[in-house]
């Protein structure tokens, strides 16, 4: 009796220590608000590297972005098309988009999902200068981009005519029109409400293989940016771009200035590096670029000639309109910010302003080294001058000739010029000395 007790407790510990739950796979997710291009991307197929390295339960990305480079995109729709994990992209918080490349992306997911007061589309192509291509190269690319657009929305299941417009068209939705056109699965309000939605639904991976997700109060793990990534991404910023490329400009003309300097050609040199990394991944105008290097040109042609101030205003207006359409694109996110180029435009014309100034109160200035500095000082006559004798000036005895002779010995003189070792002067009164002196000598 007590062996069957044994052995049917044992057997109840065993049945319920194998009823008990496995610890839960995460979710690994990221926060992509970014401008897509190949820092944003890198980032990005890192996160997703690192989700398919731990067996996550799947991985999502929470997507806010105006679009970007298309060469980036097809990187990432690449690596979600063939991803051994599911992959979420979740078009959130309210008030994100996904605009343009974001489109692709949010296709190429395994569940697409927005969340209330979002939108989608807008995916035409344009060129790196953010304007339309030239017609000679428009129907190459549209029907790639077609293509492109097709094929990701059939392998998914949505809807590839709405996609097609959104490329033809720049169509864009709305969250409730997206699900109505079957271009997203769902829409949901938080990360976790959408996990708990999606569970238990089917999903075709890479290789045909079909997993259902399990992902109801599954734990949530960020995987954040490496402090390389978040500098690169920094980088490639409309206004750090504009704000080195400034910095780049003032090193150079400074180190020019001042050969020798060192520093200010230092600063320079890497500011110029940095622009270069920032424009290789941004819209950059040539335009814009061009006209500011053109109203540093003048600026500096300001210091040289007698233009009245033409030659500066001409400046100011190229500067300004050259920050403006440095980046050329219908979304704000590829300018600068009108705060920014205010400001560098105030001070870039309080820079040469100052410097103008500087040059022009020199020529004007009493020289204060070597025999010119000694024109204008007061001396006192040593030996008679008629006209020419000796005076004290500035602690030496000088010989002298009179402009004015005679002068007595003790009188006070004033340099008029200098010519090698002799000091041309003229008489000076001496002034009279204050009552209260007076009266004391008395």
């Amino acid at each position: 009796m007590r062996l069957h007790l044994f052995w049917g407790l044992l057997w109840g510990m065993l049945l319920t220590a194998g009823a008990q739950p496995r610890t839960a796979r995460p979710v690994y997710y990221i926060q992509f608000k970014e401008i897509v291009h190949r820092a944003s991307a890198d980032y990005l197929m890192r996160a997703h590297a690192d989700a398919v390295k731990a067996n996550a339960a799947a991985f999502m990305v929470l997507l806010d972005t105006p679009g970007g480079e298309m060469q980036a995109t097809r990187d990432i729709t690449t690596t979600f098309l063939n991803s051994p994990i599911p992959v979420i992209v979740f078009v959130y918080p309210s008030g994100a988009r996904a605009g343009s490349a974001g489109v692709f992306i949010t296709v190429a997911a395994n569940i697409a999902a927005m969340a209330p007061g979002t939108n989608i589309g807008a995916a035409t192509p344009v060129s790196m200068g953010g304007e339309d291509i030239p017609k000679d190269m428009k129907r190459k690319v549209m029907s790639d981009t077609i293509a492109y657009a097709k094929t990701i929305a059939k392998q998914r299941g949505r809807n590839a005519d709405w996609v097609v417009k959104a490329v033809t068209e720049a169509a864009s939705v709305t969250e409730t029109e997206a699900l109505e056109k079957r271009v997203i699965d769902l829409i949901a309000t938080t990360p976790q409400e959408l996990l708990a939605k999606i569970d238990g639904r089917s999903v075709r991976l890479a290789g045909g293989r079909t997993v259902v997700l399990r992902t109801r109060n599954v734990p949530l793990r960020e995987v954040p940016k490496t402090w390389r990534e978040s500098l690169l991404i920094f980088l490639a910023h409309p206004n750090v771009f504009y704000i080195l490329m400034l910095l780049a400009i003032y090193g150079l003309l400074g180190e020019l200035q001042n050969p020798g300097a060192t520093f200010p050609g230092v600063i320079g040199i890497i500011a110029l590096l940095l622009a270069l990394y920032a424009a290789s991944v941004l819209p950059v105008n040539v335009l814009g670029v061009a006209l500011i290097l053109l109203a540093f040109a003048l600026f500096v042609a300001e210091l040289f000639t007698s233009s009245h101030g033409i030659l500066t205003a001409g400046a100011l207006v190229s500067f300004a309109i050259g920050s403006i359409i440095l980046f050329q694109s219908d979304s704000p996110v590829f300018r600068v910010s009108l705060w920014l180029v205010g400001t560098m435009t105030a001070l870039t014309a309080a820079l040469f302003t100052f410097i103008a100034y500087s040059g022009i109160r020199a020529q004007f200035r009493r020289k204060v080294s070597g025999r010119e500095r000694l024109v204008g000082m007061t001396g006192q006559v040593r030996t008679r001058l008629d006209p020419e004798g000796m005076v004290f000036v500035d602690g030496s005895l000088w010989r002298a000739i009179a402009l004015d002779p005679p002068i007595e010995e003790g009188e006070l003189v004033k340099v008029d010029r200098v010519d090698g070792l002799t000091l041309y002067v003229r008489w000076q009164p001496t002034p009279a000395l204050p009552e209260s002196e007076q009266q004391a000598q008395a």
